[in-house]
């Protein structure tokens, strides 16, 4: 069965992937798949930058509030509940247009290399996540280097969250993560989406940092701290996989008053511009990605520059 071209607009965070992709949305008549890690959790709005409700009036999106967030999900569910939302706007007649820069979300959905099913284990998680509470993340870094030094290489140090999955699956199915990657970052294809249409935006890494910093600010003028307070006072752990995500596990923080809000967001900078620059080391290795400088462009200028780009991969 032929399918449908799959519209893509990737790119790293804060480099306006939202607000470019409701212009081209409407444009393109499309409804749009979200493809974020974070805005997958209900409540979790603001520090996510997830799109708001005025702008799902706009356009229809999924895979938002999809759990709570003190439930398990992982990418594989991702990849069935995103293929399922792609098939639904299908089936509409509609354009389905994926737009985020989860990258592990990203290959697994675009790419379909296996993914290691392995149901999350909360006494393994437990134990892990105090490891590094009490010995840092480079602790489970150094555990992770023995059993699957190939992951290892791949994963950041800092990165307790995908340590702590990496080292999950390697002991509920006694095979290193990498082994379910096969060659899907060392020769990345449209394995699962071959019709896919992939647009990256970019700008120049100072123009990026600061966008990170303006977006940080904005964010917290919009009540970040009151939205993890909430959280909080729902019952919501702060070892949850969720609330350990950029941003949240900072802030956090500072709402139980252990840092400082300025130590808050030296913090977050600091990770933010190191995921940033990961997001960019997957990115580049990409060869099916088609690039669009936003630096120094109006969101008006970049989506008539993404939908030109659609239009001449298309052939429309």
């Amino acid at each position: 069965m032929v399918h449908p071209p799959l519209f893509v607009i990737l790119g790293p965070t804060a480099v306006g992937k939202t607000d470019v992709s409701l212009l081209v949305a409407e444009a393109l008549n499309a409804e749009i798949v979200s493809c974020d890690s974070v805005a997958v959790y209900r409540y979790m709005d603001i520090g996510s930058a997830k799109p708001t409700l005025e702008q799902r009036a706009r356009v229809p999106h999924y895979m938002l509030d999809v759990v709570y967030p003190d439930e398990p999900y992982n990418v594989a569910m991702y990849v069935v509940d995103a293929e399922k939302s792609i098939a639904e706007i299908w089936r509409k007649g509609k354009v389905a247009m994926i737009v985020g820069g989860t990258s592990l979300y990203l290959s697994a959905l675009l790419e379909g290399f296996d993914l290691p099913i392995a149901p999350p284990n909360k006494e393994l998680r437990r134990q892990l996540f105090e490891l590094v509470e009490r010995e840092g993340p480079e602790s489970l870094h150094r555990k992770l280097c023995e059993v699957d030094p190939i992951a290892a290489k791949r994963i950041h140090p800092n990165d307790a969250v995908r340590l702590v999955r990496a080292l999950e699956v390697y002991e509920q199915t006694g095979k290193p993560i990498s082994s379910f990657w096969h060659n899907a970052f060392e020769a990345p294809k449209l394995n699962r989406y071959p019709n896919a249409l992939v647009v990256g935006l970019i700008c120049e890494r100072s123009e990026l940092f600061l966008r990170i910093e303006t977006r940080m600010h904005r964010l917290l003028e919009m009540g970040w701290l009151e939205e993890i307070r909430k959280l909080l006072d729902m019952g919501y752990s702060p070892e949850l996989k969720s609330l350990r995500s950029l941003g949240y596990r900072e802030f956090t923080q500072v709402v139980l008053g252990n840092w400082s809000l300025e130590k808050g967001r030296q913090e977050y900078l600091r990770h933010a511009k190191a995921f940033a620059k990961r997001q960019w080391y997957w990115f580049k290795k990409r060869p099916y990605v088609h690039w669009v400088d936003t630096s120094s462009k109006t969101t008006e200028q970049v989506a008539k520059e993404v939908l030109k780009l659609f239009g001449e991969l298309s052939g429309i």
